[in-house]
């Protein structure tokens, strides 16, 4: 089988089995020596903790042409106080190259389209060629207009000129769409929304240092996932369980995988606990995590090139990804490489 591209200690994640011995890049867990699913020692959500989000503290760098497999293994070893067991979503943080935070609104992909008119920075009003995937009509004010009616610009003069893919040029929210009489499509621009979503919506056309000509690319903003839930909000058993995504590239709009459009480095996420996030009248859920790993899948061999294969196929198979995410030898305390036995058994 094809190498895994990583560091020695395997998968991108600097300390993702806890190999160093402690919880270094993982600090929103501890370290334990009580249990691991490999080596000698693993994390552990080992305080109470009620739905809130842990980030790893690295950032990876990601290059979003090539595949990756994304895998992590949880195991409850002590239940809440109600007797639930631990859970919550994991997956990954999409950050851009300046290491900003790619929210689901800075994304483009719902309601593509072009500005059918100039719009100059303090217009209170835009117009658009379609209304295809936009909210008509008008709405009266509440936090439904301050998600789901944002607007996002794609700028040809911008580092964000990608139509319709990822940008950080000032939203705008808008509270009213409808077919003016030369058929485009007129959204009047909301004045309230700025005190409840901050600095990034603005309540007027942005001021980019210059008016956005027709047939600027647009994008409508919604709101979604926070985060990409790679592995969704599994409730984690009391045995050791690997949870992997199958091979993934490229960028999208998503709340899973791929990567989000612009990214160039992601963080680890957790949300801990999240599934009984309501239930605080007592102790939460404690649970072990181990081998958290970004793995970089190998190319195609060259008879599976010449069958259309992008990358080594084997990969497919969920039993070999689970076998290479629960390895021993990957631990430092057992380092010694590895033999084709260890993947695919035998």
């Amino acid at each position: 089988m094809g190498a895994i591209s990583g560091r020695p200690t395997f998968g991108l994640y600097t300390n993702g089995q806890a190999q160093s011995g402690d919880n270094s890049n993982f600090t929103g867990y501890s370290h334990s020596f009580s249990d691991a699913l490999s080596g000698d020692g693993c994390f552990a959500m080992s305080t109470n903790v009620y739905g809130s989000s842990l980030l790893g503290n690295e950032f990876i760098p990601v290059d979003t042409s090539k595949y990756y497999i994304h895998s992590v293994s949880m195991k409850t070893y002590q239940r809440n106080y109600n007797n639930n067991l631990g859970s919550g979503h994991i997956g990954f943080a999409c950050y851009d190259e300046n290491y900003n935070f790619i929210d689901l609104r800075n994304c483009g992909d719902l309601g593509n389209t072009t500005l059918s008119r100039a719009a100059s920075p303090g217009d209170s009003a835009i117009y658009l060629t379609s209304s295809t995937g936009w909210y008509t009509g008008s709405t009266a004010y509440n936090s439904y207009r301050a998600y789901q009616r944002g607007v996002i610009f794609f700028p040809a003069s911008s580092p964000y000129s990608t139509a319709h893919t990822y940008s950080r040029v000032q939203r705008v929210t808008y509270y009213s769409m409808t077919q003016t009489a030369q058929g485009d499509w007129e959204l009047l621009l909301d004045s309230n929304i700025g005190s409840q979503l901050g600095s990034f919506n603005a309540t007027t056309m942005p001021n980019v240092g210059y008016s956005l000509p027709a047939g600027t690319p647009v994008s409508r903003a919604q709101a979604g996932g926070t985060y990409n839930y790679a592995h969704g909000n599994p409730i984690y058993p009391e045995t050791w369980t690997t949870y992997t995504t199958p091979p993934f590239t490229g960028e999208s709009r998503n709340s899973a995988y791929p990567f989000r459009y612009g990214t160039k480095y992601i963080k680890y996420l957790n949300l801990r606990n999240h599934n009984y996030r309501t239930e605080q009248s007592g102790d939460s859920a404690r649970y072990y995590i181990d081998n958290i790993m970004l793995l970089e899948v190998p190319p195609p061999s060259p008879v599976q090139e010449a069958a259309g294969a992008n990358y080594r196929s084997e990969f497919n198979n969920s039993d070999l990804r689970s076998r290479l995410s629960s390895v021993p030898k990957f631990k430092r305390p057992r380092r010694g490489g590895q033999s084709r036995k260890d993947f695919f058994g035998g």
